[in-house]
C-alpha cells in the first residue's frame, strides 16, 4: 500500500468518522447566533428559539444554554423569521437576511411582560462585522441580475471587490494568478490548466449570491482568498423568469471608434442573451379521479431550473499587435520602405551574388527584389494575407483596420433539488452543464484575407460539468455537520479552422508526418500563425467534511478535503511544422564579427526569394495523464472572550501529492548535474525504454546524439520527480474587538497555500527529450562554421520546395545545444501566503458603512525561473579571453548539450501593501451602492498570468524575470543567487497602483408610493413609476511599464503632463509619453513646446537609446590579435530601471435604465436599456516602448455600445 493510498484512507476515515456537526466552510451556507439578554443585561438560559425560513417555511429550534446563547448552522441563504420566547417574557420576532457564507450575530434584548404579547422589530444583521476578521465582500441577487454587465459572466463582478484584479484570471492583493479559490456550492471552480475561473462560466441567473474574502480568512480556507457561489433554490411559491438581451449595431447601438473614420460603417454586431428559469415545491399529482398527490414537496423538497443561452456574431479588430501586414509593393519585391525610427535604412543583398568563403554579396539595386526572383512560396502568402487599409509604413506603424468574425454560442443548465428530510436533515443536489462554441476568424496571429485562409484562425470547443451534493445533519443544537461530495470536469478541444486542411502541400513547406493544418511561420517583422491544436479533459472529485460543536463561548470548527484530480492533456505542437525567415541570406557577413553586419538583410525579403533560416516538424507523444491529490485538514475556534472581544483562533495543513504522470512520462535533467552531464531522469525506476508510446527511432536519434538516461532511484532524485510538501501548516489568527454599537476594530494573520497552475509545468515541459523531438533542417548547421545562409550561394535545396525535414529511421539530430525544461526537484515547495490586516469599520447614518483597511501579503516559495547552464555573453567571453567565441555558440555553455530554456524553482517571492477605503450601503429607501478606493504597491520576482507558460527571459518588462547567471551580466560579477534574485525584483505591470471603483442601484422617487406622483392613478403609475437606474463605473491609474529592453537609460525618461508633446510623425497623431528613441526631426506640427529638448536629434544625448558607436547596441573590443570586433550585447542583463513609469489612466462608466410593469400579484416585466461606456470615451493606449510616441488615432477601450433587455418574473 502506498503512502498516498494509506494518507488517504486516513483522510476518508477521519471524515466519515466525524461524529459531529460542520458550518459553512466554501459551501456558502451561514451562521446565526446570538445572547438573549433582559433590559438589565442580564443573560436568560432556556429560552426557546426557533428560526423559520420564510420562503421555505422549514423551521430550525434551539434553547439557550447557561450563557443565553444560541445557536443554528449550516444555513442556506435567505430570508428569516427569528422568535424566542421565554417565560416571563414577551415573544420577541424578527425578520432579517442571512447572506451567502455570513456569520450573523443577532443580540436580543426581551422584554418583560406576557407571552402572549409579541414584539417585533426588522433585526438586520449589523452593518459593521464585529465577530469576526476575514474582510470580505457580498454581492446579492439583485446586483447581480440589475448592474450592468457587459457579458453575463459573474466573474465581471469579481473586480467589484476591493483588491481583486483580473475578474476570472484575478490577482488578488498582489498575489499571483492561481491562488484565488474560486467555488460553487463547495465544488471548485478553477481551471487546474490556467489557474483561473473555468472556460466557461455558470448561467448569471442561477447565482443567488456570491462572497470573496479577500484576507483574513480563517482556517476553513486554503487558499489567500475565496470567491463562494451559491446557486438560487426553489421555495414554497412557484416563481419563475425569462429573458432576452439583444444587441445589434445595424440599429445604431454600437458607436464609432476613435480609428474610425467619420462615415465608417460600424462593424457587424449581433448578440443575444436569452434564458429562463423557474422553481418551487417539487409536486406530483395523482392522475385519475380524487384523492391526494401523489407527492406535495411543500415545506419539505424544492427544485429550482434555469437555462441560459448566447448566440453572438460580430466583427473585431486583430488581437494583441498583429495590425501590420506587408504592403503590396513589398509583396511585388519592394523594399525601399525598410527604415527604423530614426531613418536608418536597412539593406537588402543578393544571396545568389555570393562569392568567396566570406560570401561576400551586392545589394539588390534600390533595396528592389525583381519580380522572377520571387518565389511561388511567397506568391502564395501574398494570396492569403490581407492588404494593408491605410498607407503606413509597416515597419513604423499598423497598417491594417480589417475586422474579423467572431462567433460566439454557448448554453447553460442547471438544475438542483433541495429535499428537507427533518429538522436534523437536509440534502441539497445540484448539477450544471455549461457548453462554449467559439471562433475568430482572423487577426489571432495573422491577418488573412478571408476565413478559407486559416491563417490567424483559431477556435475553442468547451463542456463544464459541475455536480455538488451537500448533505447537513444537526445532532443537537450545538452540534452540526456538513458533508460535501461533488465532481468538476471541464473538456476543451482548441486550435485553428484550418487543423484539418492540408495547407503544408499548397504552401510547398515540409510534411513529413502527412499533417494537416496551418503551419507556424515566421519573418523577423511578421507573423502567420495560428494557434496550436490542444485537447483537455480535466476532472476533480472531491470530499470536504466540515463539524461544528459550540460550547459555551467557544464556537469550534475542524475538519478535512480530499480531492482528486484526473487532467489529460494533449497539444499537438507544430506538428505541421514551425519554419523561420530571418534576414541572414539577404544580410551582408562581416567576418570580424562572425555575424550579419548592421542595417543588412531583411526576414521577408528571404521570404520572398523563398528561402528559410530554420525549418521544424516535431513529433508530440500525445495525451499526458496528469494525476495529483489534494488533503486538507484544519481546526479552528471562534472565541467570544468578552461581549466586546473576540478571538478566532486556528491551523490548517495543507498537502499536495507529487506531480505524476500515470505512464511515468515525464523526464528532466537533475539541476546538480545538467551542467556536466547530457543525460535526463524519469520517475522511481522505470527505465526510458520501458514507458509506453514513445518510438525506438527517436530513442534511437537521441542515443546519436549523445543523450544518455538514468531513473531517479539511481540518483537519489526525489522518486516522482519532485519532493512532496509536507511542511504546508499554516496558522490563522483573528482579532475583531468592538469599540462601540457602530464602529469595530479587526485584524487579521495567517498562512495560505496553493498550488502550481498545470500551463506552467506542461507549456515548456512537454518538449523535454527523449519524449519530444523536434525534426529539424538547421540551415546554420550546413557548414563547420554555423553561418551557411550568411556566405553561401543557396542551391535548389534551400528553397521552399527543395529544403526538406528528414525523420525516417535514426536521423542526426543538430549539434546546437538542445532544448530542456528543469526543475529543482529536490527543494520542491507549494506556493505560500503570509497575509496581515487591521481594519477599521464604522457605521454611518442612512445604513451606511466605511471600512479603512491596511493589507499586507508575502508570496514566497513561488516558481521561480531561473538561468541554468546558459550560454556566456559573447562580451563577456571576448572580454576574458581576447578570442572571437567559437562558431557554435552552445560551446559557451558550461554543457554545450543543454540550452535550459527556463529552469524553474521555489524561490521567488512577492510583497504587496494596500490601502483600502470602502462606503457601502445596503438597499434602503430605494438607493444601494459601493464604493472604494484601493492603493497598491506590490513587487515581485515572479508573476506569470493565467494560462501561460510562465516562460520569460532575463530582461522581462516588470517584476517576474528570469534570474540570470553572472556571465549574463556585465564584467561577469561574482554575485551570489540571492543578489542575482533580486535583480528581477521589480513592482507588478499588471497592477495599477491606484484604482476606483463604484456600483449603484436607484429607484427613481416617481409613481405610487415615491417623493413624486406617490398618489397617481394606477395608469398614470403603470407610466410613471417603477424607474430604476445602475451603474458601475471605474477609474485606474496607469499601469506601470519599462523601456524596451533594447535601450538603456541614461536619465530620467518620465515627462510631465506639460511635457507630453503632441505631433504628426510617421504618418500619425501621436504624444510623447516618455523621453524614447526616434529621429525628432521627422516630426511636424509639434504642439506643446519644443521636441528636440525632450528627444535631441544627436541620438547620442538621448536620455533612452542603444549602445554603441552605432547605436545598435554592439561595442567594439580590441581582440588579442589586434582586430576589433563589434560584439552585440542583447544577450546580457540590461542594468536600466523597469517598471519606472505609468501609462495613461483609464475610465469608464456603464449605465442601465429600467423600466418596470408589474401585473397580477407578484408579476413584473422589466424592459432594460445598458448603455456600455455610456460617454463613449477613448481610453489612450500604451505608449510604444522604444519611441516611447502613443499613437491618438486609435483606443485602448470599445466604443458605446447599447443593449437593449426584455425580462419577466412571476
Amino acid at each position: 500500500m502506498t503512502g498516498t493510498s494509506r494518507l488517504f484512507g486516513l483522510v476518508v476515515a477521519l471524515l466519515l468518522s466525524l461524529d459531529a456537526g460542520a458550518v459553512y466552510a466554501q459551501t456558502g451556507s451561514g451562521t446565526v447566533t446570538g445572547t438573549v439578554q433582559d433590559s438589565q443585561k442580564a443573560v436568560v438560559s432556556n429560552a426557546n428559539v426557533t428560526l423559520t425560513n420564510t420562503a421555505t417555511s422549514i423551521e430550525r429550534k434551539a434553547t439557550t444554554n447557561n450563557d443565553g446563547k444560541y445557536y443554528f448552522g449550516a444555513l442556506p441563504l435567505g430570508s428569516y423569521l427569528l422568535s424566542i420566547e421565554a417565560s416571563g417574557f414577551k415573544k420577541w420576532e424578527g425578520k432579517f437576511d442571512l447572506q451567502v457564507g455570513q456569520y450573523s450575530q443577532l443580540d436580543v434584548e426581551l422584554v418583560v411582560g406576557s407571552q402572549q404579547e409579541t414584539v417585533t422589530v426588522t433585526a438586520a444583521a449589523p452593518l459593521v462585522q464585529t465577530e469576526s476578521a476575514e474582510v470580505s465582500d457580498i454581492k446579492d441577487y439583485q446586483r447581480i441580475r440589475q448592474l450592468p454587465l457587459n457579458g453575463r459572466n459573474i466573474s465581471t463582478l469579481f473586480d467589484l471587490t476591493p483588491g481583486i484584479e483580473g475578474g476570472g484570471n484575478a490577482r488578488v492583493n498582489g498575489l499571483k494568478v492561481g491562488s484565488l479559490e474560486i467555488t460553487l456550492d463547495g465544488v471548485s471552480l478553477v481551471d487546474r490548466f490556467g489557474g483561473g475561473i473555468a472556460r466557461v462560466q455558470p448561467g448569471l441567473d442561477t447565482v443567488e449570491e456570491f462572497r470573496v474574502e479577500t484576507v483574513g480568512s480563517d482556517a476553513r480556507y486554503s487558499r489567500p482568498a475565496t470567491v463562494t457561489l451559491a446557486t438560487r433554490s426553489g421555495t414554497n411559491e412557484f416563481h419563475g423568469t425569462a429573458f432576452e438581451t439583444h444587441r445589434n449595431n445595424a440599429a445604431g447601438l454600437l458607436a464609432r471608434r476613435r480609428e474610425n473614420p467619420i462615415d465608417f460603417d460600424p462593424p457587424k454586431l449581433i448578440r443575444n442573451e436569452f434564458g429562463i428559469s423557474a422553481g418551487g415545491p417539487l409536486f406530483l399529482p395523482r392522475f385519475g379521479q380524487g384523492g391526494s398527490p401523489f407527492f406535495d414537496g411543500r415545506n419539505k423538497t424544492f427544485w429550482f431550473a434555469a437555462y441560459e443561452g448566447l448566440r453572438s456574431r460580430e466583427s473585431a479588430l486583430p488581437m494583441g499587435g498583429y495590425r501590420a501586414v506587408p504592403t503590396a509593393a513589398m509583396w511585388g519585391g519592394d523594399l525601399s520602405n525598410l527604415v527604423d525610427a530614426n531613418g536608418q535604412q536597412t539593406i537588402i543583398y543578393d544571396p545568389l551574388t555570393s562569392t568567396g568563403p566570406n560570401g561576400v554579396r551586392q545589394p539588390f539595386a534600390n533595396n528592389i527584389i525583381p519580380a522572377n526572383r520571387i518565389s511561388p512560396f511567397a506568391k502564395v502568402m501574398q494570396s492569403l494575407t490581407a492588404l494593408p487599409t491605410n498607407d503606413l509604413n509597416p515597419y513604423l506603424a499598423d497598417n491594417i483596420f480589417k475586422v474579423y468574425p467572431v462567433i460566439n454560442d454557448s448554453d447553460n443548465l442547471t438544475v438542483k433539488v433541495d429535499h428537507h428530510f427533518s429538522e436534523s436533515d437536509t440534502l441539497s443536489v445540484r448539477w450544471t452543464r455549461s457548453t462554449r462554441k467559439s471562433a475568430t476568424e482572423g487577426g489571432v496571429f495573422g491577418n488573412p484575407i478571408n476565413v478559407d485562409a486559416g491563417l490567424g484562425t483559431s477556435r475553442s470547443d468547451a463542456n463544464i460539468n459541475n455536480v455538488s451534493i451537500t448533505q447537513n445533519h444537526t445532532f443537537s443544537p450545538t452540534l452540526v455537520n456538513e458533508l460535501l461530495v461533488g465532481m468538476h470536469r471541464s473538456y476543451k478541444s482548441s486550435g485553428t479552422l484550418a487543423d484539418f486542411t492540408d495547407w503544408p502541400s499548397r504552401l510547398g513547406t515540409p510534411n513529413p508526418f502527412g499533417a494537416t493544418g496551418w503551419p507556424t511561420l515566421y519573418d523577423d517583422w511578421f507573423g502567420w500563425d495560428s494557434d496550436n491544436r490542444k485537447d483537455e479533459a480535466l476532472t476533480g472529485g472531491v470530499i470536504e467534511d466540515n463539524v461544528t460543536w459550540n460550547k459555551g463561548q467557544h464556537a469550534i470548527q475542524f475538519g478535512g478535503k480530499y480531492r482528486r484530480e484526473w487532467n489529460n492533456i494533449v497539444e499537438f505542437q507544430q506538428y505541421q511544422g514551425s519554419h523561420d525567415f530571418d534576414g541572414s541570406w539577404t544580410s551582408l557577413y562581416s567576418p570580424s564579427d562572425d555575424a550579419a553586419a548592421p542595417f543588412t538583410g531583411s526576414g521577408f525579403a528571404s521570404l520572398l526569394l523563398g528561402l528559410p533560416s530554420f525549418l521544424s516538424n516535431q513529433y508530440n507523444r500525445g495525451f499526458f495523464y496528469f494525476r495529483q491529490s489534494e488533503t486538507g485538514l484544519y481546526f479552528t475556534d471562534r472565541w467570544k472572550v468578552t461581549p466586546r472581544l473576540t478571538l478566532t483562533l486556528g491551523m490548517r495543513w495543507d498537502r499536495w501529492s507529487p506531480y505524476r504522470e500515470k505512464f511515468n512520462r515525464l523526464v528532466t535533467a537533475d539541476t546538480e548535474s545538467v551542467t556536466t552531464k547530457f543525460e535526463v531522469l524519469t520517475p522511481g525506476n522505470n527505465q526510458i525504454q520501458s514507458l509506453p508510446g514513445v518510438p525506438s527511432s527517436v530513442l534511437a536519434s537521441w542515443s546519436a546524439r549523445g543523450l544518455t538516461y538514468t531513473t531517479a532511484d539511481a540518483v537519489g532524485y526525489p522518486s516522482s520527480l519532485y519532493r512532496p510538501d509536507n511542511n504546508n501548516f499554516g496558522p490563522r489568527i483573528g482579532v475583531a474587538f468592538k469599540l462601540s454599537d457602530k464602529m469595530a476594530l479587526r485584524a487579521g494573520y495567517g498562512e495560505y497555500f496553493w498550488t502550481m497552475p498545470l500551463s506552467q509545468l506542461l507549456q515548456a515541459a512537454r518538449t523535454n527529450p527523449p519524449l519530444n523531438l523536434r525534426f529539424t533542417n538547421d540551415i546554420y548547421a550546413q557548414n563547420s562554421t554555423f553561418n551557411y545562409p550568411l556566405v553561401a550561394r543557396p542551391g535548389a535545396s534551400d528553397f521552399i520546395g527543395g529544403a526538406q525535414v528528414n525523420t525516417q529511421g535514426v536521423v542526426p539530430i543538430s549539434p546546437a545545444a538542445q532544448q530542456i525544461m528543469v526543475w529543482d526537484g529536490r527543494n520542491w515547495k507549494d506556493g505560500r501566503a503570509q497575509s496581515w490586516h487591521v481594519s477599521l469599520e464604522r457605521e454611518l447614518p442612512f445604513k451606511t458603512a466605511m471600512r479603512v483597511s491596511y493589507i499586507g501579503e508575502h508570496g514566497r516559495d513561488l516558481e521561480q525561473k531561473f538561468a541554468l547552464n546558459s550560454q556566456e555573453a559573447e562580451y563577456n567571453y571576448v572580454s576574458r579571453t581576447g578570442l572571437a567565441p567559437p562558431s557554435n555558440r552552445a560551446l559557451l555553455r558550461a554543457n554545450s548539450n543543454w540550452n535550459v530554456a527556463n529552469a524553474v524553482n521555489r524561490t521567488g517571492f512577492s510583497n504587496t501593501h494596500s490601502g483600502q477605503i470602502e462606503l457601502e450601503r445596503r438597499f434602503s429607501n430605494g438607493i444601494a451602492f459601493q464604493w472604494f478606493y484601493v492603493f497598491t504597491s506590490s513587487l515581485t520576482t515572479s508573476d506569470a498570468g493565467g494560462f501561460s507558460s510562465g516562460n520569460v527571459g532575463i530582461n522581462q518588462g516588470g517584476g517576474g524575470g528570469q534570474v540570470p547567471e553572472n556571465i549574463q551580466l556585465f564584467g561577469s560579477p561574482n554575485l551570489s543567487y540571492d543578489e542575482r534574485l533580486r535583480l528581477v525584483y521589480f513592482r507588478s505591470t499588471e497592477i495599477p497602483p491606484h484604482r476606483i471603483r463604484y456600483n449603484a442601484i436607484v429607484d427613481l422617487p416617481f409613481g405610487r408610493g415615491k417623493l413624486i406622483g406617490g398618489d397617481v392613478p394606477g395608469f398614470v403609475n403603470q407610466i410613471i413609476g417603477g424607474w430604476q437606474v445602475a451603474a458601475i463605473g471605474d477609474w485606474k491609474s496607469g499601469n506601470l511599464l519599462s523601456v524596451s529592453p533594447g535601450l538603456y537609460q541614461f536619465g530620467d525618461i518620465q515627462l510631465s503632463k506639460d511635457e507630453r508633446l503632441e505631433m504628426t510623425i510617421f504618418g500619425l497623431q501621436q504624444r510623447l509619453w516618455f523621453r524614447g528613441d526616434f529621429d525628432p526631426t521627422r516630426a511636424t506640427n509639434v504642439t506643446g513646446g519644443s521636441l528636440t529638448a525632450l528627444v535631441p536629434a544627436d541620438r547620442s544625448q538621448r536620455v533612452a537609446r542603444p549602445l554603441g558607436p552605432n547605436f545598435n547596441n554592439q561595442i567594439p573590443l580590441t581582440l588579442a590579435n589586434g582586430t576589433v570586433r563589434n560584439v552585440p550585447i542583447g544577450e546580457l542583463y540590461n542594468y536600466s530601471p523597469r517598471a519606472n513609469f505609468l501609462g495613461p489612466g483609464a475610465w469608464n462608466a456603464d449605465v442601465s435604465l429600467f423600466k418596470n410593469f408589474r401585473f397580477l400579484e407578484n408579476g413584473n416585466v422589466r424592459f432594460t436599456a445598458d448603455f456600455f461606456n455610456l460617454f463613449n470615451h477613448p481610453n489612450d493606449v500604451n505608449p510604444n516602448l522604444t519611441t516611447g510616441l502613443q499613437n491618438l488615432g486609435v483606443q485602448a477601450n470599445n466604443p458605446r455600445t447599447i443593449q437593449l433587455s426584455l425580462r419577466v418574473q412571476w
